[in-house]
């Protein structure tokens, strides 16, 4: 979608909301790393789509004037999202978070860009453009040297897990973009929301220990409210509202800031130690999804402009 026919009051009310979501969502890692000290992980992702419906819920009632509906040609791409990116995806990150510093899961998490070329050269037997290599290249180098810095004994499996969880996510994001949506994309996060929210419930009750809930007390529940309702149902929805209103490129470089935020806040909120590797790595990566957002003019200009 061009720039050109959304207004300049669209835009800046789409700029808004989604640095809003990427805050929500990026504060949210600290919250999760600290949220599984009080509950279990299936039971963390459990409670978390399931206190974020009522939200979803609200933002349909207030852009379509009534209740969710579940139109039937999106019921097998909303199932497939709802499978492999909340409950294969967010359930991995969730157990490896237990084991893994919150900042290193924020960034390890994006990347997506290796997965999604290896999806698309493999699967779809497209062939990549000398920038998408280049890119993913420098976004793999990144990540090895995360994963190198941080892979001591006992952390090695749940790096791993982290990037078996992007990959699953890909998969959600390359299904996704070769649907029509017959109703709206924050019907179908919903109806998403619903099923993730009652398949972990199931899990967790089978596999965990029912949580103590009336020993909670008020900062507990202030935590999960915030990893809840604020972060995932108000993240996701203010994300899924913007995007009519942006053009996709400025949506790719303004969320690339979610994983800066995850980083720096779980540094500075559960003091987590910075190492320059995994520094060096991040900024490796976190570029090269900045650059891969930039509409080709814009790159061209920039080049022109570092000319002798």
């Amino acid at each position: 979608m061009s720039t050109r026919h959304i207004s300049n009051d669209a835009q800046s009310k789409g700029i808004k909301m989604l640095l809003v979501a990427v805050l929500c969502l990026g504060f949210n890692w600290p919250a999760m790393k600290v949220g599984l000290e009080i509950v279990t992980p299936l039971w963390m992702v459990s409670l978390r789509f399931l206190l974020s419906i009522p939200v979803l819920a609200l933002f349909v009632m207030l852009t379509k004037k009534r209740a969710p509906i579940l139109h039937r040609k999106d019921r097998a791409v909303i199932a497939v999202v709802a499978l492999f990116q909340f409950i294969l995806s967010m359930g991995l990150i969730t157990l490896c978070l237990q084991f893994i510093p919150a900042g290193t899961a924020s960034i390890l998490i994006y990347t997506t860009p290796l997965w999604m070329l290896l999806i698309d050269t493999l699967w779809y037997r497209q062939q990549a453009t000398s920038k998408r290599l280049i890119l993913t290249a420098v976004s793999t180098v990144g990540c090895a040297m995360i994963l190198f810095a941080s892979g001591e004994p006992g952390a090695r499996v749940p790096l791993l897990g982290m990037l078996v969880a992007s990959a699953l996510w890909t998969i959600a994001i390359r299904r996704v973009s070769f649907h029509r949506w017959h109703g709206s994309v924050i019907e179908a996060v919903f109806w998403q929301f619903v099923i993730a929210g009652a398949a972990m419930l199931c899990f967790a009750i089978a596999f965990e220990p029912f949580p103590d809930f009336a020993q909670y007390n008020a900062l507990n529940w202030l935590l999960l409210t915030y990893i809840g309702p604020v972060a995932t149902g108000l993240g996701f929805g203010l994300m899924v509202a913007a995007g009519p209103k942006l053009a996709p490129e400025k949506i790719v470089l303004i969320s690339t800031l979610t994983p800066i935020v995850g980083y720096v806040s779980s540094v500075l909120m559960l003091d987590e130690v910075l190492l320059p590797l995994v520094v060096a790595g991040a900024v490796l990566m976190i570029a090269a999804l900045v650059v891969n957002g930039m509409p080709t003019k814009t790159l061209k200009k920039l080049a022109r402009l570092n000319r002798p």
